[in-house]
This record gives C-alpha cells, sequence and structure tokens, in this order.
C-alpha cells in the first residue's frame, strides 16, 4: 500500500503543470502524500509539497510525468532506492511510460490493490578514467555515448570486451545500451531493437567509415571499454542524454552493468510490443 507519492515533472511539456496541479488534489483528495521538485512546487504554489531530493526518496512511488527523457531522470534518482517508478506519458514518442494522463486515476487504484507487477530494468554504470585515474562515474538507463563534438573530425575508438581487443572504428562516436535503450540512439544509429526483459548490452558504432562495421549484442556480463584518440580532443561522454564530460585523446570510458535497477511499475508484460507496432507504424499501409 503507497502512502507518499513523489512527482517528477517536465515542465516543458504542454499541459504539464495543469496535469501536476490536478494529480496532486485527487492524490491528497484520496490520502496520499505529495511530494514536488521546489521549482514544481513553486510554480503551483504548493509550498506544503515542496520536497528536496531527500524527501522525493523517502516516496513509496514516484510518478515521471512527461516522456522517457523525464524517466531517465526519475531511476537516477530512484533506482539506488529501489523506488518503483509510473511513468505519464505526455510526449509522442516514449517507449518507456506506462499510462496516458487519463489513466491515472485507474492505474493508482491498480498500485493500492497490488494490480501491478515490477519490471527491473537493466542499468549500466560508465566509469572514464585518465592516465589510470577515475574523472567520473555516471548511472544510465538507457546509455552511454562517446561521441566526437559538433564541428570536430571522425574519431577512432578502440574497443574491448573484457580487455581483449574488439576492433578499430573509425566513426563519429560509439553508443554502449541496454535494452531499454535499443529504442533510442543506438536504434538510430542502427542497433538492433531488443526485449527489455533480455539482459544484453548494445555496442553500436555511429557512422562508421566502414560497412564492416556492425552492431554488437553482448551479455550483460561482459564489461566494454573503450578508448578515443582525436587530433582536436574535442569529444565527449553522455549518459542518458545528460551532463557532457569532455573527454582527452587516450583517455579510457569502462562501461559495466550496474547493481542498480530501474523498478518500473506496469500493467501488461507485453505492451513493448504494441508500442513497437504503434510508435514505428509496423503494419501501417504506406501511400506512395
Amino acid at each position: 500500500m503507497i502512502q507518499r507519492v513523489g512527482l517528477i515533472v517536465h515542465t516543458d511539456k504542454p499541459d504539464a503543470l495543469r496535469f501536476t496541479r490536478e494529480a496532486v488534489g485527487w492524490l491528497q483528495g484520496h490520502g496520499l502524500q505529495v511530494q514536488l521538485e521546489p521549482e514544481i512546487a513553486r510554480a503551483l504554489g504548493m509550498p506544503d509539497c515542496q520536497g528536496d531530493d531527500e524527501a522525493l526518496c523517502q516516496s513509496d512511488l514516484l510518478l515521471a510525468v512527461g516522456g522517457d527523457g523525464t524517466i531517465l531522470r526519475a531511476s537516477h534518482l530512484a533506482a539506488p532506492r529501489g523506488i518503483p517508478i509510473l511513468g505519464v506519458h505526455l510526449g509522442r514518442f516514449g517507449f518507456i511510460a506506462q499510462i496516458k494522463p487519463q489513466e491515472l486515476h485507474t492505474a493508482i487504484a491498480r498500485v493500492q490493490a497490488g494490480d501491478y507487477a515490477i519490471e527491473k530494468r537493466l542499468m549500466v554504470r560508465a566509469v572514464a578514467y585518465r592516465q589510470g585515474a577515475p574523472i567520473c562515474e555516471a548511472l544510465a538507463l538507457n546509455d552511454v555515448v562517446v561521441t566526437k563534438g559538433a564541428v570536430a573530425r571522425m574519431i577512432t575508438l578502440q574497443t574491448f570486451v573484457n580487455d581483449t581487443f574488439l576492433a578499430t572504428y573509425s566513426a563519429d562516436g560509439v553508443v554502449v545500451a541496454t535494452p531499454t535503450g535499443s529504442t533510442a540512439y543506438s536504434l538510430s544509429a542502427g542497433g538492433a531493437i531488443v526485449d527489455p526483459a533480455c539482459e544484453v548490452l548494445l555496442l553500436t558504432p555511429i557512422c562508421a567509415h566502414t560497412l564492416s562495421a556492425r552492431p554488437l549484442v553482448l551479455p550483460a556480463d561482459k564489461q566494454v571499454k573503450v578508448v578515443v584518440t582525436a587530433d582536436d580532443g574535442d569529444f565527449h561522454l553522455q549518459a542518458d542524454g545528460g551532463e557532457t564530460v569532455r573527454l582527452r585523446s587516450g583517455d579510457e570510458v569502462r562501461v559495466f552493468r550496474a547493481e542498480e535497477r530501474t523498478h518500473l511499475v506496469v500493467f501488461d508484460p507485453d505492451e513493448f510490443y504494441t508500442k513497437l507496432r504503434d510508435r514505428l507504424l509496423w503494419g501501417e499501409r504506406v501511400n506512395v
């Protein structure tokens, strides 16, 4: 039985604040305590609901209101503590969010009744090293990307699996994705679509300068190492599209399965396939 609900909200989404105001009123009307991020609480004039990250981490359930990016942000907060996330989809192309805004009341009632399941999604951790010393670390639900800068030339990437040399790519970068992230950047770079229940990692080159550089699917217990060189040194690391970390030539990035898992509330374990069909328009008639 949930008692405390935290909301992570993407305010740039149309109607996000209106929906949040209505959701808070409904949740409180049903006896639930609500915590909002400070900027959301101020925007809605709800100081009694304002809470910092620590307060949000005391929630029994996090509502991620927005799109997949909002769920990624919520996952970084919730995963280390095992807090379940229910995604409310306000976007157009999301694969992770479970419900539409008009389904919130029914969804909360099902959660309260125990009529739901938890998917424990694989996450990865990335550690960047410079001359053998760690310089940054990041957790990701979707992917870790090592890529060139906006105006840089193609870069050279040496890739290793468990310290065994795999290949050298001349490319714009490389994506190391989870199954959840297989429908994100990795897909646009030509990677495979993978059921989120699979325990694998995806290694996908970005715009490689040879047709023989193909995406690779690896067991999740493997570690991927990427060493990048570039004459102008303009390349960087990103986890889940978040903060960019500038790298230098010779730095290495190690990506491996994280101990943390993102706990997603789901009502239909096979809905992933429905989303694939709907989002990618599979089976639709093509008019020419």
